[in-house]
């Protein structure tokens, strides 16, 4: 049981502890991420937002954007609705109404047809020079937009994402946990990738790209499938991976920030974990397809290795292995609740500064993050579920509470919005 649990923590090490080391080195030798902006560059913009029963959720991230200070006669937000069994699409209208000085138009698809095919229709009502794909949940920062379009001015950059944050934050421990992984991956993780200029996968919650390189694109990942099974998600992991097939690079710009709602209850976090494991693994899969012209057709891309196949490969290990000896849970569980431990101080440390909105209102749930380890040994249970279910085609975490995200904002706390 020693030599297992051994290999585990070496497998663990690889996948996660080398990216932290390498990633913090990066940051103290380039703090710019690796990659040039130009705020001089002011393209068209067209914002493409499929909605799909969120309420007035849709009304607030309409509103966050008409409050950018991009000039607004250059961009344009391009909603449509996917046949929504609640009042979003009256939203979207009221939207129109109330915000008359930025050109809104509004669609409703004749059937449901899910985000990708919704993305498609919506490409085709736009206009802008770069298109910026978004969810229907999200809060934008004002200067969101203008922090996309200064990468894109960089011809070797086909597609930009932003830095996401917890709205919902301070709301229980699964949001507060949820909030550390989420400044943990956009804030740190990402930085080697960004040194490369080729991050694995650009949250769709905020994703820009070149408008010729989208028209380009776009049909294949409607015509998605799996082994004959049509794919309805992972749509933005699918378009990073081809924006990088076509030679181009693809980064993470962390001053262009997001804040959306996160599962507040084990069963939605569970669903969606394995919606993205689904993801994973498909692009896993792809990856291997299309290897040779990682290898051979397009510039060298040690995150390839580095960032999928390794981590990919110290999973399956991992799953193996605590499987065929389930004790391995308790000789490895330690090792998680230190590091989670330190993680969570660092946490706390860098908020206070840096990013006041994701300041975690409680510091005693914030130190109970030390539990969360346990949720990487749920890691590998889900990772199981993942590939024994990748014929669903379900979105699984589609129904939401339409209200405001963040009602439950101490008064006078920062935390969860975005302050000038």
């Amino acid at each position: 049981m020693g030599t297992d649990a051994f290999l585990i923590i070496i497998g663990l090490l690889v996948s996660n502890g080398l990216r932290h080391l390498v990633s913090a080195l990066l940051k103290i030798r380039d703090s710019a991420c690796g990659f040039s902006r130009d705020y001089s560059y002011e393209p068209t913009v067209s914002i493409l937002l499929p909605c799909f029963n969120e309420g007035r959720a849709v009304y607030e991230t309409i509103e966050s954007i008409c409050r950018s200070d991009y000039p607004k006669e250059k961009f344009e937000i391009v909603a449509i609705d996917d046949c929504s069994s609640d009042d979003s699409y009256d939203w979207i209208r009221k939207a129109q109404d109330d915000f008359s000085e930025v050109r809104i138009h509004s669609a409703r698809n004749a059937q449901n047809c899910g985000k990708a095919e919704s993305q498609s229709n919506a490409l085709d009502m736009s206009t802008g020079d770069v298109i910026l794909c978004i969810d229907s949940d999200a809060i934008f920062a004002p200067d969101a937009i203008r922090e996309l379009t200064a990468c894109v001015a960089d011809r070797k950059i086909g597609a930009v994402g932003g830095a996401v944050g917890v709205r919902n934050l301070n709301k229980n421990i699964f949001t507060v946990c949820q909030a550390l992984i989420y400044a943990e991956n956009f804030h740190f993780l990402k930085v080697f990738e960004n040194w490369t200029q080729s991050v694995i996968c650009l949250s769709g919650c905020m994703l820009a790209v070149r408008r010729d390189l989208f028209v380009k694109i776009q049909p294949r990942i409607a015509a998605r499938h799996f082994f004959g099974l049509k794919v309805k998600d992972g749509e933005d992991r699918f378009l990073t991976h081809m924006v990088q097939l076509e030679g181009y690079g693809t980064v993470i710009n962390p001053r262009a920030r997001c804040l959306t709602n996160v599962p507040d209850n084990l069963p939605t976090l569970w669903n969606q974990q394995i919606r993205w494991q689904r993801s994973g693994i498909r692009d896993f899969c792809f990856t291997l397809r299309t290897l040779h012209d990682h290898i051979w057709r397009l510039p060298p891309n040690p995150i390839l290795l580095y960032g999928l196949i390794f981590p990919t490969l110290a999973a399956m290990i991992s799953i193996f292995l605590m499987f065929v000896n389930p004790l391995l849970l308790v000789c490895v569980a330690p090792f998680w609740v230190g590091f989670y431990f330190v993680m969570a101080a660092v946490y706390d440390l860098l908020t206070r500064r840096y990013l006041p909105e994701q300041r975690i209102a409680n510091p005693i749930r914030l130190f109970s993050l030390a539990a969360f380890s346990v949720w990487i040994v749920a890691g590998r249970l889900i990772e199981l579920c993942a590939l024994c279910t990748l014929d669903s085609t379900s979105w699984m975490t589609r129904q939401r509470d339409p209200g405001p995200a963040a009602k439950d904002t101490p008064p006078g706390s920062t935390a969860g919005r975005f302050t000038r």
